[in-house]
């Protein structure tokens, strides 16, 4: 198309078009192809081998650990929940400088993200 011809202009000569040019008969056959090309494709299938050997795999993987966590000696489930207690004290003592490290570096990211976008929206105008 002539890029010099404006929306308005290119609306009209398309009106014009439809309302001028003859109208062609429809093809007799045209609805035995379509229906032939329907009945051609086969439907595709939902759920293949590789999702079902995909879905065993998590779940005897999943299996397995709830096994293992079930069958630890109590040792070491008594260690774990202190070193577990530990973690969590530490978090909270050192509250005072991780939440603030957090909140920078989240508006760091947020500010990286928006300053290339607003940049450029502020370029086209």
């Amino acid at each position: 198309m002539d890029n010099r011809l404006t929306p308005e202009k290119v609306d009209a000569l398309l009106e014009d078009a439809l309302k001028n040019q003859p109208l062609a008969p429809m093809p007799r056959s045209i609805t035995s192809n379509v229906m032939a090309r329907i009945q051609k494709d086969a439907r595709p299938v939902l759920v293949t081998w590789n999702d079902f050997a995909l879905s065993l795999v998590i779940a005897l993987s999943i299996g397995a650990v709830f096994f293992a966590l079930q069958n630890l000696p109590p040792v070491l489930v008594a260690k774990l929940r202190m070193q577990g207690i530990l973690f969590y004290h530490d978090l909270l003592v050192n509250g005072r400088t991780l939440i603030p490290a957090i909140l920078f570096g989240l508006s760091a990211l947020l500010a990286a993200w928006t300053i290339p976008y607003l940049r450029r929206e502020y370029m086209k105008s």
